[in-house]
């Protein structure tokens, strides 16, 4: 063989073994492809908690690239306007973008006003210390009670002067103090004693005081201009299909909210798990509220436009989170029927029953600290039932449903660690009064033991609840993984694992190739 020959055979050999460029395909579906270099630089811009999530598992660098792979195939499933781009889930995304802006508003603005304090602000702190008031102001109403520093100087001096009953006028409104309470001079001392403590307290109570009054400044601008339609409103609440989702159901100045607008916000706000529509009082008051959050969101975005604009990709995220659950809930979620022979079945395979613990009822009687002692007498009255005339019920966590006092059967773990112990020490035949046991501050209990129950098989209805939850699960996993399967295959989801060998073990030195 020739040198020429030779050599060329030779850097033909060499290019066959050599790992791949960042170029190189890593990750593919039917309309989109990763590179070796993009999933790089993806591996490297996790955070440090989702990236030790991968590194825990037997195959990180598999895990991440699954993971990666069918979060593509989820972005591009939910890319229409029946999930990412529905009415519903681009009015939850503004709810969480105003909500978002809200909060990092109130931050940078605490931030601003701290900075902003002076000698003069600790020194005016220091001489009105002490003192609480109540006011009345012709715009708002009655106000307080408030620590008298904690209002603007020109206010607060001029209540520290006049008498109860007197008015001021200040800032174009007329205030008159209710009242006012002050601290003795022995407590005032000890709190100025220690300078830096005093600095720090002092510094705190500003910044949230004067945060919160600007706050209810640019609410109060908004709801000077608000209006309801309050017969929209009522009809929301008793009859939402006769509404029309254009109808408005709320204005403002520069915004305004329809009937569909307020689907999402309920939506939004439930995902909390509270809410109640069918109150025309909740929907007023989150009608209003959401009105102040848009209203000061734009005041955000019109002062640190470039925050703002940060702000709008964790909302994107969000989106992508609900409308992803909207996929998942209508392809898995809702497929599962778990019913009552399905349950009965489970029961009837299971080797043996498990046993269920001891557990006792007892009845119980909640006794506020002032009176105590009074109690105390009537648990030691020769009426053992005496108590239970005292007027105030049982241990409302754990009672019977119907009684206010008798308990239902509860487990040593369930209950308050001290009351745990000591009930469960009780013999069967001790079914007196125990002393009552503060369980909170200001708050005691007094108890006594009704009945044991010993450990026995569970039954039937008592493992149904269990039974129903690991079927769910059971199902809903597998129910998933034919799911996934079905979307890879959709969506023609490949990993290129003819490469993979070839890579850097460590996925964060991929974006340098």
């Amino acid at each position: 063989m020739n040198k020429v020959l030779y050599l060329s055979t030779l850097l033909l050999i060499l290019t066959s073994c050599s790992s791949p460029d960042g170029n190189s395909w890593l990750i593919s579906t039917a309309t989109d492809t990763l590179t070796v270099a993009e999933v790089g630089t993806i591996w490297n811009d996790l955070d440090e908690s989702a990236r030790q999530g991968f590194l825990a598992k037997d195959n990180p660098v598999g895990e991440f690239l699954t993971a990666l792979g069918r979060k593509a195939i989820i972005t591009e499933e939910i890319s229409n306007d029946r999930y990412l781009y529905s009415p519903v889930i681009q009015e939850m995304k503004e709810c969480w973008l105003a909500s978002a802006a809200f909060i990092a508003y109130k931050d940078t603005l605490s931030v601003s006003l701290r900075a902003g304090l002076t000698e003069a602000d600790l020194s005016n702190y220091s001489n009105l210390l002490g003192s609480v008031v109540w006011y009345s102001s012709e715009r708002d109403g009655l106000m307080g009670p408030e620590r008298l520093p904690d209002l603007p100087w020109e206010l607060a001096f001029a209540f520290d002067t006049i008498a109860t009953g007197s008015s001021v006028e200040f800032d174009g409104n007329v205030y008159t103090l209710d009242s006012i309470v002050t601290s003795d001079q022995e407590l005032i001392d000890a709190t100025l004693a220690n300078e830096d403590q005093f600095n720090v307290f002092a510094s705190t109570s500003l910044t949230e005081s004067r945060t919160l009054r600007h706050l209810s400044t640019l609410k109060r601008e908004v709801i000077e201009t608000f209006t309801y339609d309050s017969i929209a409103v009522e009809t929301y609440c008793t009859d939402r299909n006769a509404l029309v989702g254009t109808e408005v159901l709320a204005s403002w100045e520069g915004g305004s909210i329809t009937a569909e607008n307020f689907d999402a916000i309920v939506q939004f706000l439930t995902l909390g798990n509270y809410g109640n529509r069918s109150s025309s009082l909740w929907v007023l008051h989150n009608l209003r509220n959401q009105a102040r959050l848009i209203y000061i969101a734009n005041v955000y975005r019109a002062l640190y436009p470039s925050d703002y604009e940060e702000l709008k990709a964790g909302a994107e995220s969000f989106a992508l989170d609900q409308a992803s659950e909207i996929l998942f809930k209508e392809n898995v979620t809702d497929s599962i029927i778990i019913n009552d022979e399905l349950i009965l079945e489970s029961y009837e395979s299971m080797d043996s029953l498990p046993i269920v613990p001891e557990s006792r009822t007892f009845e119980s009687v909640m006794i506020p600290a002032g009176l105590l002692q009074e109690a105390l007498v009537l648990l030691d009255d020769e009426d053992e039932d005496a108590i239970l005339e005292f007027g105030y019920p049982g241990y409302t966590e754990y009672l019977q449903s119907g009684s206010e006092f008798l308990s239902r059967p509860v487990f040593s773990s369930e209950l308050q660690y001290e009351m745990g112990v000591l009930l469960f020490l009780l013999e069967e035949d001790d079914t007196a009064w125990n002393r009552p046991l503060e369980i909170e501050e200001d708050l005691f209990l007094a108890y006594r033991l009704k009945e044991i129950i010993p450990p026995h098989p569970a039954s039937f209805e008592y493992l149904q609840p269990a039974i129903r939850r690991n079927l769910t699960i059971h199902l809903e996993e597998q129910r998933t993984m034919e799911w996934l399967c079905q979307l890879e295959a959709a969506h023609q989801y490949r990993i290129n694992s003819e490469i993979l060998s070839k890579l850097p073990i460590e996925p964060s030195r991929w974006s340098e190739l």
